[in-house]
């Protein structure tokens, strides 16, 4: 089961609307609904709210066939589903960079109002 699913059947059980639920977290209910349809993926600190919202861990929103083991030599819990952790990865970087690109046309945008300012 996705995390999109998981997160779908807690808020059924809880009795969330998806609009409700997305108030909760802080989205839009177009963006809630599209990480229970698993077309777009939370980054790690709106699963973590997801989860205290739905009185979960983070853990239990994570897809059953993600295998915990203790690692010995680190000291915590390794996860064994490698691909689900690279494309959240993935996602991550892209969401940064187009936040990136975001605010480099914000600054340019700045500074041609600036030039304005200056020449008046």
């Amino acid at each position: 089961m996705k995390v999109g699913s998981r997160i779908k059947g807690l808020r059924i059980e809880k009795g969330l609307s998806t609009f409700l639920m997305a108030e909760k977290i802080g989205v839009s209910e177009q963006t809630y609904r599209k990480y229970e349809s698993d077309k777009n993926s939370p980054d790690i600190n709106t699963l973590e709210i997801i989860a205290q919202t739905l009185g979960k861990s983070f853990i239990d929103l994570l897809p059953e066939n993600i295998l915990f083991t203790n690692n010995d030599q680190k000291g915590g819990i390794a996860l064994a589903y490698q691909s689900t952790i690279n494309q959240q990865s993935e996602k991550l970087i892209e969401q940064y960079e187009k936040r990136i690109e975001e605010k480099d046309i914000l600054i340019l945008e700045l500074k041609e109002i600036l030039k304005k300012f200056k020449k008046d």
